[in-house]
């Protein structure tokens, strides 16, 4: 055999091995990684290749509060899909995207027994985890069919609330595409909840920036109150007996100083049912002071609770208005009904412009 044939033959075995190895190898070393992130232990199933796309897929990854007895995880991703972004190589960028399939965070707190365990991811930096499994500067971010859970099983009832069918796509992250201006980045969001609520939702952003600028605004609408009914039942003690709830909101930041409104709008709202709530007396007297200050303050011709909350401020420290919120809650009720969209009020020009 000639000597070429034979340094062929053992390039390839080196290759096959390399190859078959190579999976195995990147599985503990993403399982290490993991392991090293502050107040939380992970772990995988596998780990895909797809060399000829420059790609890996990560499966089947958790990530649960260490030292605490937590029923669910804090992170579950049926799939990670981290790639390098090859359109942006013809833009002269070497860059990197990720997309989430299925992915479910649960929020835990507990705000009925301050001893029980919460898990909320705060205290750690994601961003570390994120770097190792992703060398590349990340481009383009996306989530298919995702699950936000808000969890508390210490109030009584317990309470379990979600944002089901999240559709995310976060596009030239890294701005690849070299565009002009501030806000480089486009990010959009769709997905539904409990109750049957829509929530849509469009921004623009710097993520360059050590405090990240962004121009949003946000709707969320259509939700059946009574399924809310466990959330309000464990909070403020009283319960839906119909209504629909929608939110509003625009929000920009620019260098780190916020300014936004949220404006919340019940339609048809209904609290007391009296030949159910005759049987607990002290539930009655409550939900019915609750019924009452809804009948004053509500807009009668539009059958609307509402009100508009301004937000300005420091990002780490914002600031509600509390007379114009209850200024609001006046105006809906005798002056004029809040309407049932966005604004157009708040943009990132003229943030920039107050500073």
């Amino acid at each position: 055999m000639k000597k070429s044939l034979k340094v062929l033959l053992v390039v390839l075995v080196l290759l096959i091995g390399g190859r078959i190895y190579l999976p195995f190898w990147i599985t503990d070393y993403v399982n290490k990684v993991l392991d090293e992130v502050t107040g939380y232990s992970g772990s995988i199933e596998g780990v895909t290749l797809s060399l000829y796309r420059g790609a890996y897929q990560i499966e089947g990854l958790k990530m649960v509060k260490t030292g605490e007895d937590i029923p669910v995880p804090f992170l579950d991703i049926e799939n990670i899909d981290l790639s390098i972004q090859w359109g942006a190589l013809f833009k002269g960028k070497v860059v990197g995207e990720v997309e989430l399939l299925k992915p479910k965070i649960n929020f835990v707190v507990s705000l009925a027994d301050s001893t029980q365990a919460e898990q909320t991811g705060e205290g750690t930096d994601w961003t570390e985890p994120i770097k190792d499994l992703m060398p590349l500067q990340i481009n383009h971010f996306a989530v298919n069919n995702g699950v936000i859970a808000y969890r508390d099983f210490s109030s009584d009832p317990k309470v379990d609330i979600s944002i089901d069918s999240l559709q995310l796509q976060a596009t030239n992250l890294g701005n690849a595409e070299r565009k002009k201006g501030t806000l480089p980045s486009d990010i959009s969001a769709t997905a539904t909840s409990v109750g049957g609520g829509v929530l849509s939702l469009k921004a623009k952003a710097n993520l360059l920036k050590e405090i990240p600028d962004f121009d949003m605004n946000a709707k969320f609408e259509g939700v059946d109150m009574p399924a809310l009914n466990d959330f309000a039942q464990a909070y403020a003690k009283l319960d839906f007996e119909k209504g629909t709830f929608n939110l509003y909101s625009e929000m920009a930041v620019a260098d780190g100083q916020l300014e936004g409104y949220v404006k919340p709008i019940m339609n048809d709202l209904q609290i007391v049912n009296f030949s159910e709530d005759k049987k607990k007396p002290l539930k009655l007297i409550w939900e019915g002071f609750a019924e009452l200050v809804k009948e004053i303050f509500e807009n009668h011709p539009h059958d609307q609770f509402a009100t508009k909350v301004p937000m300005k401020g420091d990002l780490n420290n914002p600031k509600t208005k509390i007379w114009p919120t209850i200024g609001n809650i006046f105006k809906n009720a005798f002056i004029q009904a809040i309407q049932k969209k966005t604004d157009d009020s708040v943009s990132f020009e003229d943030v920039v412009g107050e500073k």
